[in-house]
């Protein structure tokens, strides 16, 4: 799922769109957990801040459950009484209708802190089912999953710990806070350690593990938006990255899809051009139009748009 966005701190405050905040439950009036990271590599060093309304104190045993049940009525008050008599507390949860009059799917972040862990959640319904107990006959599956929330707050983003030298911040604070406005008040403590209340940022929701990354970009970043259609074949996207390479373009956040398999595809793009010789995004799009249609028939540069902080 493509879900980033573009903005800037100001005053110490992160303003987090209801594009990337609704899918991730960071909505007015929520209780939001933080986390603070530095990392330092070649001589470099970045920061980044993960936010989720869920933090590893306050949950320590939470799972993915997803539920397969009969699209009848009563169907999910089975699936939620299954849950409930074992005190197993629903977070977030989605429901969707897959196949109308035949099944539903229920996918839903649970805590198990008050029963016990994954394995157990499986066998107890596995077992409830072979005995063919009928408080769960609407119910057809369970499927179990657990959730590297707790890592993610405590590693970081980086998978290889030895390339990128990564150190947690987050003992500066452990508070939850509160956004309001649609903001996310940095603490004192993080300001101290970026040395800035403002900046340009980049924000990346994955709504898979109800985390935010907010990442802080430099001052000088001239980005743009990109839109790409390309063959669907292995090594079109290596030809569209070895043009931005040639023109020293560089590639911070991307996002593909087929359109139609074997034959055609799309891929949205967002950009720094500041160490390429465009000055802006028109003269980015003159330069790579022709460069990028020089590939083949089906690829062409859609469209360049600006983003501005």
């Amino acid at each position: 799922m493509k879900l980033w966005d573009f903005g800037r701190m100001t005053s110490r405050r992160i303003r987090i769109s209801p594009k990337v905040g609704e899918p991730l439950g960071l909505v007015n009036g929520s209780e939001v957990f933080s986390s603070m990271f530095k990392y330092e590599v070649g001589g470099k060093e970045a920061f980044e801040i993960v936010l989720s309304p869920f933090g590893p104190e306050n949950y320590r045993e939470i799972a993915y459950v997803t539920m397969q049940v009969k699209d009848e009525p009563g169907a999910l008050a089975q699936a939620a009484q299954f849950l409930k008599s074992l005190n197993i507390d629903i977070l977030n949860s989605e429901t969707v209708s897959s196949i109308p009059n035949a099944v539903m799917i229920w996918e839903m972040l649970v805590d198990l802190s008050f029963y016990g862990d994954s394995p157990s959640l499986k066998r107890a319904f596995d077992d409830a089912k072979a005995a063919k107990d009928p408080s769960l006959s609407l119910v057809d599956c369970l499927a179990i999953e657990g959730s590297d929330l707790a890592t993610r707050y405590t590693l970081g983003a980086s998978l290889d710990q030895d390339t990128v030298k990564t150190k947690a911040l987050r003992k500066t604070e452990k508070k939850a806070s509160i956004i309001e406005d649609g903001s996310f008040e940095l603490p004192q403590a993080y300001i101290n350690f970026l040395g800035k209340d403002t900046a340009p940022i980049m924000l990346i929701g994955d709504p898979d593990t109800w985390v935010l990354s907010v990442v802080f970009l430099d001052e000088d970043s001239n980005l743009c938006k990109l839109k790409v259609d390309l063959p669907d074949k292995p090594g079109s996207l290596h030809e569209i990255m070895k043009v931005f390479g040639e023109q020293s373009i560089n590639v911070i956040a991307g996002y593909t899809n087929v359109l139609v398999y074997y034959e055609c595809m799309t891929s949205d793009l967002v950009v720094d051009m500041r160490k390429s010789e465009a000055r802006n995004c028109d003269e980015l799009q003159k330069s790579l139009s022709s460069r990028i249609a020089s590939l083949g028939p089906q690829f062409s540069l859609v469209g360049v748009t600006p983003i501005s902080f």
